[in-house]
């Protein structure tokens, strides 16, 4: 019968912590950690998405899609655009051409990705603010 005692005492410490346990965790935290928040920049993956240094119609191309016989040839806009500028009115942002980063659902759906010449930008639309930008061609080391 004290054997019965002590497992009971035992059972109801275990009860008393896992209640404690409960109560005292911010309520949301579960709802907090399953959820990402949308990714407002470029990461490294999008980058090495993109074809460097092959042949298309036997000419070279820089960078592009070589699966989607895609190449990007060199824009003057592109020394314009910088992260925190706005694109200027008389420049339209259309969306690129691709879906290889445009219908990710990573990416902030509020964002218009967009392309000049061999650089992506992740464009606000409302305001025509660069959010993020990536150079897609390789970088002259």
């Amino acid at each position: 019968m004290q054997t019965l005692k002590i497992e009971m005492a035992f059972a109801g410490a275990a009860l008393f912590a896992l209640g404690a346990f409960f109560g005292t965790r911010p309520s949301g935290a579960e709802a907090s950690t399953a959820e990402s928040a949308p990714v407002r920049a470029f990461t490294g993956a999008d980058y090495a998405v993109f074809d460097r240094g092959f042949m298309l119609d036997n000419e070279p191309c820089t960078v592009g899609l070589e699966r989607q016989n895609i190449c990007f040839s060199p824009s003057p806009l592109e020394a314009r655009i910088h992260t925190g500028a706005a694109v200027p009115l008389d420049v339209p942002l259309v969306a690129a051409e691709f879906r290889v980063i445009v219908e990710t659902d990573l990416k902030d759906p509020a964002l218009r990705t967009v392309r000049f010449g061999q650089t992506l930008a992740l464009v606000d639309p409302e305001t025509r603010v660069v959010v993020d930008l990536m150079r897609l061609a390789p970088s002259a080391s």
